[in-house]
């Protein structure tokens, strides 16, 4: 069971503060190269102007609308194919507030901001999973309804895949 104490904990303390931020006319193929030598799987994207976070690039990203697509990463910026509005979270909130944001919006990573709005780091999915002891996570609770979790549910659906499962077994 994913503890109450996990889910009350601020976002702040799980952050990923090393990110990159890069400008979104950025090559692709100059993003994929500098996410394998920072060792991330996402660069949030930058107006050339005004160096504000606008959106963000995935690895998936790349595959998908690039690799898939058989665009030249050495042709196509990162605002072709970035996902915005950058979709952002405040340091304050707690981790089960992300959860619920990432479910809603069906993604795995949020942009995390100061109070005042400055862009701080990241939040994955696997860095909120990977920052609890195994021994006390069921993501079957964190993922379904209050009002689901407990009963006898005749069909469950994985808000990430969308696999369906009988139980949360």
């Amino acid at each position: 069971m994913y503890s109450n104490s996990h889910l009350s904990q601020k976002v702040r303390n799980i952050i990923e503060k090393d990110y990159i931020g890069l400008s979104e006319d950025t090559l692709v193929a100059e993003a994929a190269k500098a996410m394998q030598k920072k060792d991330v799987s996402s660069v949030l994207v930058t107006n050339k102007n005004s160096n504000e976070p606008v959106g963000i690039v995935t690895e998936r990203d790349i595959l998908y609308r690039v690799v898939a697509e058989n665009m030249g990463p050495f042709k196509v910026p990162l605002k072709e194919i970035m996902s915005s509005p950058l979709i952002s979270i405040d340091e304050e909130s707690s981790v089960a507030d992300a959860i619920s944001l990432m479910r809603r919006k069906r993604i795995r990573r949020l942009a995390v901001k100061k109070t005042e709005g400055k862009i701080i780091g990241t939040i994955t999915l696997m860095s909120i999973i990977g920052n609890v002891p195994s021994n006390s996570i069921d993501l079957a609770d964190i993922e379904l309804p209050s009002n689901v979790v407990g009963t006898e549910a005749t069909k469950i659906i994985c808000p990430y895949c969308h696999s369906e499962f009988k139980d949360k077994a």
